[in-house]
């Protein structure tokens, strides 16, 4: 069995027992798995990307790019231990912290995944390659453009005009789903783009890794609102989410490594 394959068992397992956990658990049992689970797959999502970055035998476009993306988990791995450290060894709780200095780490990580991204974007568009159909990213645009429209009326709207809100809690809520809009539309992009190639593993990182950074959406967007009404709580199965979308870009980087040794 190869190490995709491994992973793939592996992180199976691990959402499998992220959803038995969150089924059986309570009280503090519940709070202590639901904040460490999140820093084991930060982690295990950091290994998967150190494997393929030990591989670049020198320092090119592609390596940056990668590079990037992996700072960008290391501070979404201190992200996750500051969030715990806060919540179970000071008992703060983290609805009336918000946003806290875990927040600020999470904050950094979009700047060096948004970079990584437009990097490797804009490499694809300076070399020339066939970059789809004008009609798909006409569609994109509507997609894109209707989930705004619903983003800004159902949550961004009520965030903005709540009195009781401080403006810099108002930021923050807004900056999330901003920000994951922003770096998913990258992703598939991409994703679209490197399907382009007759050799299907050449998109598989991207894929891998656009479905990744849409699970961060999804679980941003929720918890942006249940936060707002003062509604999360440890154990929420929107968790799930940021778990799985670490995985998946632990995967992604494997997927690459695979691609690099075949090409080799």
């Amino acid at each position: 069995m190869d190490k995709i394959k491994r992973f793939w068992l592996a992180s199976g397992s691990i959402i499998l027992l992220n959803v038995i956990g969150y089924l059986t658990l309570k009280g503090d049992a519940l709070l202590y798995f639901s904040d460490l689970l999140p820093i084991i797959c930060s982690f295990i999502a950091i290994l998967g990307l150190v494997q393929l970055l030990k591989s670049f035998k020198e320092f090119d476009l592609t390596k940056a790019v990668w590079l990037l993306i992996l700072v960008g988990l290391v501070f979404n791995f201190l992200a996750e231990g500051t969030y715990s450290f806060f919540e179970i060894v000071l008992k703060k709780d983290m609805n009336n912290l918000f946003p806290s200095p875990a927040d600020y780490f999470w904050f950094s990580a979009y700047i060096f995944f948004f970079f990584s991204l437009f990097l490797m974007l804009s490499s694809y568009i300076r070399t020339g390659l066939p970059l789809g159909k004008i009609r798909s990213y006409f569609m994109l645009v509507i997609v894109l453009a209707c989930i705004i429209i619903v983003i800004i009326n159902f949550l961004l709207v009520p965030i903005i005009e709540d009195t009781e809100t401080s403006v810099l809690t108002k930021i923050a809520s807004i900056f999330y789903p901003v920000a994951d809009i922003l770096i998913a539309s990258l992703a598939v992009i991409l994703m679209y783009i490197s399907n382009q190639f007759d050799n299907k593993l050449i998109s598989m990182p991207w894929k891998v890794m656009a479905f990744g950074f849409i699970c961060f959406t999804i679980s941003d967007l929720i918890y942006s609102y249940l936060s707002w009404i003062d509604k999360y709580g440890s154990g929420n199965f929107i968790d799930i989410g940021w778990n799985l979308g670490y995985l998946l870009l632990g995967v992604s980087g494997l997927y690459q490594l695979k691609l690099m040794k075949s090409i080799q």
